[in-house]
């Protein structure tokens, strides 16, 4: 046992020196400032809405008018090619002009997609960042919690020597020491699950800071913030929540879209103007065309009716998110409040003074003041104890974070 607490604590010892050499610790505000510079599903977003921006100078250009030739190849004269002074060729120049508004209304649909396209970011960021901030505040918590497992272990390992010594003279029972150590593997199982969660931490705020290096958060004091009402919560996140945004931006782009396809109803017409050398009744012909399709049969009508259709379906997708977000922020600010109501309690019942009550009944119990059960019972339920305070601190603090999440926006 003396070996494995041995090499256990000089791998801890190596583990920390390797870290320091490769790390960077970070407050959230400079991790949110990395982030906000070299997450790569940011930067990808950001391009998107650059493609959008172009295809909204695209939609504003005009079509290009159109050239035609038609030469003459072989004829009753036998010769081929004559397109000389006697020959025969033939020019066209044509332009399509767009009736009905088409181009300013695809131009204005456009620059729908556009903001929905911006807005998409935005969702984008508001979730990424608070996958961040959540990795970032377990990973603190599942560091401290480590922390005081591997304190109380040292403790612990300290009785398991000192009992096996007094055993081997059988002054003390075997059974105790064994006991202590049955504790002591219970005790490191935990530490090591809280290990887990703060790697599982770690490989978060790795990927989304796009580093290698280790991430260390420092942690900083927290005592809370006045919590809006309900209902100002709820207008908040009806005006700064972008997935909500982009409904009302979808349901803009159908009634555009609606529009356009009533004015596609209306036929464009192309105007020309062409020159014959020699193939009209009369040699050098100039001439001005113009022409237009004839609405008979299709006016457009399936597409209209879709259009209209469109628009029903992107309104009741907007009334659903509405309705989505108003569930989100009541969940949520429950949630918030049980938690701090929780912790407030943890806050009588688990204070600052305990720790040093923790190393007092140590030491009483290494100088014989205290059964065995007497120890065990103390030092189970202040693991227990100290347990649940951190959880409980650390569901606080995701739980404002949650709230701010379904808000859309920083409640400070």
């Amino acid at each position: 046992m003396k070996f494995f607490a041995s090499l256990f604590l000089c791998l801890t010892v190596t583990c920390a020196s390797a870290q320091q050499a490769d790390s960077i610790v970070v407050t959230i505000q400079q991790a949110e400032e990395i982030f906000l510079k070299k997450n790569l599903l940011l930067l990808a977003s950001r391009y998107q809405v650059d493609a959008a921006k172009a295809n909204e100078i695209q939609e504003k250009l005009y079509p290009n008018p159109t050239f035609s030739t038609d030469l003459a190849t072989y004829g009753d004269n036998r010769k081929w090619f004559d397109i000389g002074r006697r020959g025969q060729k033939q020019f066209g120049l044509d332009q399509l002009i767009i009736l009905a508004g088409k181009r300013n209304k695809r131009v204005q649909l456009a620059r729908e997609q556009t903001r929905e396209t911006d807005l998409a970011f935005y969702d984008l960021l508001r979730t990424l960042k608070y996958e961040l901030r959540a990795s970032f505040y377990t990973q603190v918590y599942a560091t401290e919690l480590a922390t005081q497992y591997t304190e109380q272990l040292q403790w612990l390992q300290q009785l398991i020597n000192s009992y096996e010594q007094e055993a081997n003279r059988r002054n003390v029972s075997l059974k105790d020491a064994v006991r202590l150590k049955s504790e002591y593997i219970q005790l490191s199982a935990d530490r090591n699950a809280v290990i887990m969660d703060a790697l599982n931490a770690q490989q978060t705020l790795q990927l989304l800071l796009d580093t290698s290096v280790n991430v260390m958060p420092s942690k900083e004091e927290w005592a809370g913030r006045p919590l809006p009402s309900r209902e100002t919560l709820l207008e908040t996140a009806k005006k700064e929540r972008a997935d909500l945004r982009m409904k009302y931006s979808q349901v803009k782009q159908e009634e555009l879209n609606y529009r356009l396809q009533k004015a596609m109803a209306v036929p464009d017409v192309t105007v020309g103007a062409g020159y014959d050398q020699d193939g009209n009744y009369v040699s050098n012909f100039y001439s001005l065309r113009a022409s237009i399709d004839l609405p008979f049969f299709n006016r457009n009508q399936g597409q209209i009716k879709q259009a209209k259709a469109q628009i029903r379906v992107a309104g009741l997708e907007k009334d659903y998110k509405e309705l989505t977000i108003e569930k989100e922020i009541a969940g949520s600010y429950a949630r918030l409040l049980e938690a701090e109501k929780e912790y407030q309690f943890s806050q009588t019942g688990f204070n600052k003074d305990f720790p040093a009550v923790n190393r007092s009944v140590i030491e009483n119990f290494n100088k014989g003041n205290m059964s065995m059960l007497e120890f065990m019972d103390f030092f189970q339920n202040y693991n227990t104890a100290m347990r649940q305070v951190n959880e409980l601190r650390k569901q606080r603090r995701l739980a404002w974070e949650e709230l701010e999440y379904v808000t859309g926006a920083s409640l400070d």
